[in-house]
């Protein structure tokens, strides 16, 4: 007896072979289309994640080489403008890529320690003894740390020749009526007053303020051509303007005038004076109160330069190219010093 429900239908292809319903085969191969569509968004937000790592890491390690090196990078000067300082950029740059390419190579390694030092600090962190807060104060102490060393600049040439004109110059430097001292004394009490000193840094602050209130009025103006005139510091002191040797010279007869002692350092077409410090542990006093009390605008983060000589004295220079004391020295050879 043959059932009487509605018929079977099916659906042969162009090749006779029995197939579905066009309408669910359609859907299905939509589906199929729309799935491993997926995989390739997946993939690139993978590789996003692992290059944002990648440079985080490299970042923070490189910051602290950068540090470290850029004291003995030459300068690099782009002429552009007053002069684009253009060494810091290339060092920190070659610093991460170097970083970067470590980083990649062995980035097993790298993801380890990063969990094992995520884990770590989510540990101490819930337990109250160590947390990302103190991680993050502690990097940025190290940064500190490294950008406040001074840094040595060492002396370019070990037999230095005689002062030329040096005679010439102590001569100069005499303050035969006291004008020089009574300037000298205004000066060295119009800057700092209020910042809290140890009795032996009372002398080394207030050649700071000296420093401070020539270097913010004077001018650069060349001799003559072919020509050699050093002026007198009284007349420096009227004019506040001239070149290296006459801002040297007014430096040094100011600072000694109120009990500093002062050296004149002479490279090839240049002289600037350097005021001593004293000790290691005075070195360290004085890059603290530049830094952090005295001229904290001024240097940034900008490192800061001295000499040491034979007997192991830290001298740190005054050059008129700075408006910080300890400036970047000018890159050129020293051919001789001078006691004042």
């Amino acid at each position: 007896m043959e059932w009487a429900g509605l018929p079977r239908t099916t659906f042969v292809g162009i090749d006779g072979v029995q197939g579905q319903h066009p309408v669910v085969n359609a859907r299905n191969e939509a589906m199929e289309q729309e799935q491993p569509s997926e995989k390739p968004v997946v993939k690139a937000g993978d590789r996003m994640a692992h290059v944002v790592v990648v440079y985080l890491v490299a970042v923070l390690l490189a910051l602290p080489l950068y540090i470290i090196l850029i004291p003995f990078v030459p300068q690099l000067v782009l002429p552009i403008g007053d002069g684009v300082r253009a060494e810091h950029f290339v060092t920190f740059a070659c610093v991460l890529v170097a970083f970067i390419v470590l980083v990649r190579r062995f980035q097993t390694v790298v993801y380890a320690a990063l969990m094992v030092g995520l884990v770590s600090i989510t540990i101490t962190s819930l337990t109250g003894r160590y947390g990302f807060s103190a991680l993050y104060k502690d990097y940025a102490d190290l940064l500190a740390s490294l950008r406040d060393t001074s840094s040595e600049a060492p002396l370019a040439a070990r037999k230095l020749a005689p002062f030329h004109d040096a005679d010439k110059l102590r001569s100069i430097l005499r303050d035969a009526d006291g004008t020089v001292r009574r300037e000298a004394v205004r000066m060295a009490t119009a800057n700092f007053t209020d910042v809290k000193v140890q009795g032996d840094e009372f002398t080394m602050v207030q050649a700071f303020s000296i420093f401070k209130e020539i270097n913010s009025k004077w001018r650069y103006v060349s001799d003559v051509k072919g020509g050699e005139y050093f002026a007198t510091p009284a007349e420096s002191l009227d004019l506040m303007a001239g070149d290296c040797d006459d801002h040297a010279l007014l430096m040094a007869a100011c600072i000694t005038a109120i009990g500093g002692q002062v050296r004149l350092v002479r490279t090839e077409g240049h002289v600037y004076p350097e005021l001593l410090i004293g000790t290691e542990a005075q070195l360290e006093r004085a890059g603290y109160l530049i830094r952090k009390q005295l001229f904290t605008k001024e240097v940034g983060s900008a490192p800061l330069y001295h000499h040491t000589d034979a007997d192991g004295r830290h001298w740190i220079n005054l050059d008129y190219t700075r408006n910080y004391p300890g400036g970047e020295l000018m890159n050129e050879r020293i051919i001789g010093m001078l006691d004042v």
